[in-house]
């Protein structure tokens, strides 16, 4: 009796052990898969597009100067008219004279580039002239013999030497007209005056006097 009550007991302990398992299967319901999954509590991370602003370029104003080209001054000498042919220079040479043939002679219009002074000497008879050296004075020799002399800045002539009176050129004594060269030799303010006639080949040197050379 005693086994058989166990074996009851032991049946009805498996029963009641599957009556629980079955409980428990039916108590647990699988989710369906079809159906969608529930919502999380958090919030749902929406992606967003951020359209940047497309930065376009400043258009940048280039000032460009605009170059003008201007015509370059030019200074015009205006000579006065004369008889003789006159130089053209592209500076001043320091003293320019120009000869202008008169009825009553030859007038020599004197301009010193130093200062712009101007002036004119004469009538003389037709002659040669230099100047000197230095600038300083001028030497005039006129084709009928007479040697003058004139201080630059001072309007006025000094006769040096009368070759006439001389007799030393041969061309004076004949009806020829005389072809006179004048230079220079020696220092300021001791110049003398070379005089060379061409006709003859002839040529005579003259001390000048200081005053009028320096």
């Amino acid at each position: 009796m005693q086994i058989g009550k166990k074996y009851f007991f032991m049946l009805f302990f498996i029963a009641l052990v599957m009556f629980l398992i079955s409980a428990c299967n039916l108590g647990v319901v699988k989710p369906d898969s079809n159906l969608p999954a529930p919502a999380s509590s958090e919030m749902p991370v929406i992606p967003t597009n951020t359209v940047l602003p497309v930065s376009s370029p400043i258009p940048t104003l280039t000032f460009t100067p605009q170059v003008t080209f201007m015509p370059s001054a030019t200074t015009t000498l205006f000579m006065a008219a004369t008889a003789t042919a006159t130089q053209q220079w592209l500076s001043c040479p320091g003293i320019v004279v120009t000869v202008t043939d008169t009825d009553a002679g030859d007038v020599l219009h004197i301009l010193r580039c130093e200062d712009g002074l101007e002036y004119d000497l004469g009538p003389l008879a037709k002659g040669v002239y230099a100047v000197g050296p230095n600038d300083k004075f001028l030497i005039y020799v006129s084709l009928s013999g007479f040697v003058y002399g004139a201080k630059i800045g001072e309007p006025f002539v000094n006769v040096l030497f009368n070759l006439l009176t001389e007799r030393e050129f041969s061309v004076l004594n004949k009806k020829v007209l005389p072809n006179f060269k004048i230079s220079f030799v020696g220092e300021a303010p001791n110049y003398r005056l070379v005089l060379l006639e061409r006709n003859y080949d002839q040529k005579r040197m003259y001390d000048l006097p200081s005053r009028i050379t320096h």
